[in-house]
């Protein structure tokens, strides 16, 4: 494995891995139609939105906290730089993120959601998907401590899969579920040289993804609890 220069070649190659098992396996021997399971929809504007939004707000919220404190730039500071990367992320980043995403918040959500409810299918792809990306974090991240910041990697991955899963369940759409994954990889997943190190750059993320997280759940709980009233 570390004949691999760039670990994102590697996550790139590994990640096609489930979807190449599904074609092979429903498609080819099992002789299934999967095409609905990937969840093609047309997604509503203001899922879009959201998707959208919410990346770029962590990452400046971030970028914000390590210019105070670090007197150091995480994002960029200026609209003509903020432009081409937002375009990378919504295009580029988000058609990466949906080869991952149309197996395991498309397929996989689709079959577990018919054995399972929607917090045990949620919490049962967070554990496996975050393991899907075990290898990053032991071959591609430089941590100073691996043996913790490893899982703290990790537990990151496990909250924002469950947000992923959130979004698909009440969006219906695997795409805004595509763009927030590319968004997120471009605006906060993203590493950057600071004084500070990886090691802390991870645990700050996490933090800041475990509030988006709960921020999340509040959003969906108000939005059930007003359908039920209704």
């Amino acid at each position: 494995m570390y004949q691999f220069d760039n670990g994102r070649t590697f996550l790139g190659l590994t990640m096609l891995i489930p979807l190449f098992s599904v074609f092979l396996l429903q498609k080819f021997i099992m002789k299934q139609a999967i095409m609905h399971t990937f969840s093609f929809i047309k997604p509503s504007r203001k899922w879009l939105l959201f998707a959208i939004l919410l990346p770029i707000f962590m990452g400046y919220s971030y970028h914000t906290y390590i210019r105070l404190t670090y007197s150091e730039f995480f994002l960029f500071p200026t609209f003509t730089e903020f432009l081409p990367v937002f375009f990378i992320g919504l295009t580029i980043g988000s058609l990466s993120a949906l080869l991952e995403e149309v197996v395991w918040r498309g397929n996989f959500h689709y079959y577990f959601r018919k054995q399972y409810g929607l917090w045990s299918t949620a919490c049962f792809t967070a554990v496996i998907w975050s393991m899907w990306h075990l290898p990053i974090a032991l071959f591609y991240k430089s941590y100073v401590t691996p043996g913790i910041i490893s899982l703290v990697y990790l537990l990151l991955l496990c909250m924002l899969s469950i947000i992923l899963t959130l979004i698909r369940e009440y969006g219906k759409s695997i795409v805004p579920v595509a763009i927030m994954h590319g968004m997120m990889n471009v605006f906060y997943l993203s590493e950057r040289q600071l004084y500070i190190s990886i090691d802390s750059q991870e645990v700050l993320k996490s933090i800041g993804m475990l509030l988006a997280l709960l921020i999340c759940i509040l959003f969906m709980c108000h939005k059930t609890v007003t359908i039920l009233k209704k």
